[in-house]
């Protein structure tokens, strides 16, 4: 057992953020402080009589100096403690294993360990300041650390510490890193719709990837296109749509499954990837790869002067054409690129001298029409002519009866 001296010494080796007994409340009084405060966005599990109380006096993650440490010898192996073992379970050697690596939680380490950690950062959310920064700047340090790489209770602290804090901002940053666990994307999206943080191309890059979406590899620009793209289409921010979306059911608080056994909470979790994930593989499948194939150009060409041969053989003279020339627009390139592919791209001179670039399509091809044309309407070089007759651009839209 350590002397009185020895505790002072270890105490004062210790990171402010670990709870010491008889230094710092235990949990379950931190508990009914924060909730009885009622300025807190979390609640109680339960209501009235059946609130989930956990007991006041019992804190099994505190460090208790009382207890006795033993120093390992290097090179000596020592067992891993269960995963759900508190403090006062460790054995003497886990215990100085705890202690000692403390100094760095970024080092590997067992699991135990890391949820021992775990717990006191998130008691310590709700201690007020100075605390909950520290707390929140820890929790972000370890998510940035190769040895905590897709720790799920790492990232439902994180979130916790973010919904707390109401940093919708903060959250969303932290979600274009692309580290959060892809079982929890559609709750932390849930979240910083609810804080009123809309999407952004960052977080769309990210939850592309997790989500495996069609073509999710594209160039910034295009993502900030398609976003906006999206945004047009449903009226308002990608979020707070699928948000609308959601049942009162699947916005009311429910239990949260917290690290810390003593902070039995609700708070409300929706889960925006039912109705996100959807909209977002539609838009993604727009791109690129559907527009047409390069593999399928070079495999079937067919020259652009045949395209009127073709369509007279087969009884369909219905043609469209869409012109356009050179733009300042980002898009420019990419639109020119993907036009390229197509067997009915030409380009010519018109009668100032200047490159037009020319694709026509028959009615079997108007799939492909629409994808540019998401990009080159606005354009004020764009001309579309059906059958030879020029049509003005606010005629032009799926299902109009100007095109038939």
């Amino acid at each position: 057992m350590l002397s009185t001296k020895q505790k002072k010494e270890r105490l004062k080796e210790l990171p402010r953020l670990i709870r010491v007994a008889g230094r710092d409340q235990p949990a379950g009084q931190v508990w009914r402080a924060a909730l009885a405060q009622g300025t807190w966005p979390v609640r109680a599990r339960g209501a009235g009589s059946t609130v989930d109380a956990p007991p006041a006096e019992e804190d099994y993650a505190l460090v208790d100096l009382n207890l006795a440490v033993e120093a390992v010898p290097p090179g000596e192996t020592v067992p891993e403690p269960p995963a759900q073992v508190g403090y006062g379970g460790l054995t003497p050697r886990q215990r100085e294993l705890f202690l000692r690596w403390l100094a760095d939680p970024t080092a590997p380490a067992p699991a135990a360990f890391r949820r021992l950690y775990l717990a006191h950062l998130e008691v310590r959310l709700f201690e007020g300041e100075p605390f909950q920064q520290e707390a929140h700047q820890a929790l972000l340090h370890l998510a940035a650390s190769p040895a905590w790489t897709g720790h799920e209770e790492l990232a439902r602290v994180l979130l916790l510490s973010f919904w707390l804090r109401q940093d919708g901002a903060g959250l969303a940053r932290w979600l274009a890193q692309g580290t959060l666990p892809g079982s929890l994307w559609g709750l932390a999206l849930g979240h910083q719709a609810l804080m009123g943080e809309g999407l952004g191309v960052e977080a769309l890059a990210a939850v592309a990837a997790i989500w495996e979406l069609p073509n999710a590899h594209l160039a910034p620009e295009l993502l900030t296109f398609r976003l906006n793209s999206l945004a047009s289409t449903l009226g308002q921010d990608p979020l707070q749509y699928a948000l609308s979306q959601l049942s009162a059911d699947a916005l009311a608080p429910r239990p949260w499954r917290s690290v810390h056994r003593a902070l039995r909470l609700a708070l409300p979790q929706p889960d925006l990837q039912p109705v996100l994930e959807p909209l977002l593989r539609e838009q993604f499948g727009l791109v690129d790869v559907e527009i047409a194939p390069a593999e399928e150009a070079k495999a079937n060409p067919v020259p652009p002067e045949n395209q009127e041969e073709k369509a007279q053989r087969s009884g369909d003279r219905w043609q469209l054409i869409l012109e356009f020339g050179h733009s300042r627009s980002e898009y420019f390139h990419h639109v020119l690129s993907q036009s390229q592919r197509l067997p009915g791209f030409t380009q010519i001179l018109d009668e100032n001298r200047r490159l037009v670039y020319r694709v026509v399509f028959t009615k079997s091809e108007m799939r492909r029409f629409w994808r540019l044309w998401d990009y080159v309407q606005n354009w004020t070089s764009t001309r579309v002519y059906l059958n030879g007759e020029e049509v003005e651009k606010w005629k032009v839209w799926p299902y109009s009866q100007y095109l038939r």
